[in-house]
């Protein structure tokens, strides 16, 4: 019931029914939804352990993120009402998702999702408008979007589908079935792609080449990577290039569009150096002035509007969820490799965190849900792995536990005996290991350390770098 309430909430949070449809149209149905869901999971008696908090690096995280959040913020009431609901979808997802099959099914419940979007898209020009979408699309020069909160630029709509293709792929036709590959996986793909192709998103052009391009890296021997790496550089980008708009990447000098978003980021940039801990959660705002026109500029990238609101610190804490979330996935390979249904999970969190990534330098979408369900997933995964590992344990205590009840043979030479010690040695090593969680082909961590901390730090050394760049040579 927990895992249906998970989905419907990817329902509620994508496809966002109450933006459109007649009567419930403005009503606050998240809040409902929640209760609904604490109930759901309050009730649920398939569980087979007791719910835990504060178990992975993900939780720990997301607390460090929430007080950093509040304690920076000029109204703290403000700032905790509004990050509060962002961290219980985060722990209800982690709550609500109990195993690897609960996972896969999540995960094609938000592919799904992503598809739903996409004919909502592609039905308006048809002439089944359920958004408003013919409009929408107009005041946009003709370029696809819809009209709901999330997708009401073309830009958005584009990033958000175009993830929906990679995904399948990874869902349906990677080690598939008859059905899956050439059935499922070429109507999911026709959907993406021509949604996205009419959103006319440079962006999502861009974000969809290097997913593709990641899925068919995942797992490639050096030369094969090198070989994919090099023809994406090749046909690749000039496959990119006779996409709508795309011509435009060649003088990004004389985009009105990008000189906007240059003027903010530089805004931004002098922002953060005069407010190290940042202006506060949603508080920088910027105007440029254009031809004699006064507006607002906005970003258009997560990560310079992070650091403008929070921080250096804050925009590493924020890299620091995708961080956790990646090694999760790294972690979790010895335990996953084998059974198809598990690496399919990893794999397709690895995309969803990467894509996020990307996006995150041409679209804000720092403080929405995804992000925080995203992490949640990882947080799931560590939680799988955690559960796994410490059952390998139990089983290899209890296996040396039987060898040592068993009566002993004679020992006939040094040699044998020499063998029989070490067994015994390794035996109780492994009956130690119980108790330390951390042991995973050398760690497992379930708390934050030096090296979460050290990449934290050297990622937003690296996104300032870029921005610098950027900035200067642009």
């Amino acid at each position: 019931m927990e895992l249906t309430a998970a989905i419907f909430f990817l329902f509620l949070y994508y496809i966002r029914p109450q933006d459109w449809i007649p009567g419930i149209a403005g009503f606050n149905i998240i809040r409902p939804m929640v209760v609904l869901w604490l109930l759901a999971m309050h009730s649920n008696r398939r569980r087979t352990e007791p719910r835990r908090v504060l178990v992975t690096p993900h939780d720990w995280l997301m607390l460090i993120y929430f007080g950093y959040v509040v304690w920076t913020a000029p109204d703290a009431k403000d700032a905790f009402m509004g990050f509060f609901p962002l961290v219980v979808f985060y722990a209800f997802t982690v709550q609500s998702l109990e195993n690897w099959e609960d996972l896969l099914v999540y995960l094609k419940g938000w592919n799904a999702m992503l598809l739903g979007i996409a004919v909502i898209a592609l039905a308006s020009l048809y002439g089944f408008d359920f958004t408003g979408a013919v409009d929408m699309t107009a005041a946009n020069k003709g370029r696809l979007c819809i009209g709901t909160w999330m997708h009401d630029n073309p830009n958005a709509l584009g990033h958000s589908v175009i993830l929906a293709l990679p995904l399948s792929y990874l869902l349906y036709f990677w080690r598939g079935g008859l059905t899956g590959r050439f059935v499922i996986f070429p109507a999911h793909a026709a959907i993406a792609v021509f949604c996205t192709y009419k959103t006319e998103s440079k962006g999502a052009f861009l974000v969809g080449g290097a997913l593709f391009v990641l899925i068919f890296v995942f797992g490639r021997p050096l030369v094969v990577r090198l070989f994919i790496l090099a023809l994406a550089a090749t046909v690749g980008i000039s496959a990119l290039s006779m996409l709508p708009r795309m011509s435009e990447m060649g003088n990004l000098r004389a985009d009105e569009g990008v000189q906007g978003r240059l003027m903010a980021w530089e805004a931004a940039r002098t922002s953060v150096k005069t407010h190290a801990a940042g202006v506060g959660w949603k508080q920088f705002r910027t105007t440029i002035t254009w031809n004699g026109v006064t507006e607002e500029a906005k970003t258009h990238c997560a990560y310079v509007q992070v650091t403008a609101d929070l921080g250096i610190f804050g925009l590493a804490i924020f890299l620091g969820g995708m961080w956790v979330a990646l090694r999760s996935t790294v972690t979790a390979y010895r335990f996953t490799k084998d059974t198809d249904s598990h690496e399919r999970c990893r794999r397709a969190l690895m995309l969803i965190v990467s894509a996020y990534a990307i996006s995150a330098w041409m679209i804000n979408r720092q403080y929405h849900t995804e992000y925080f369900l995203m992490i949640a997933l990882g947080g799931v995964i560590h939680r799988l792995v955690l559960r796994a590992q410490s059952e390998e344990i139990a089983e290899t205590e209890s296996a040396g536990i039987a060898d040592q009840e068993q009566p002993e043979e004679p020992v006939t030479t040094r040699a044998a005996q020499m063998v029989q010690e070490q067994t015994v040695t390794q035996l109780q090593q492994s009956g130690e290991e119980q108790s330390n969680p951390l042991q995973y082909q050398g760690q497992l961590w379930t708390q934050l350390g030096l090296l979460d901390v050290a990449a934290c730090a050297g990622l937003a050394w690296g996104v300032l770098f870029v921005w610098d760049y950027i900035l200067a040579n642009l």
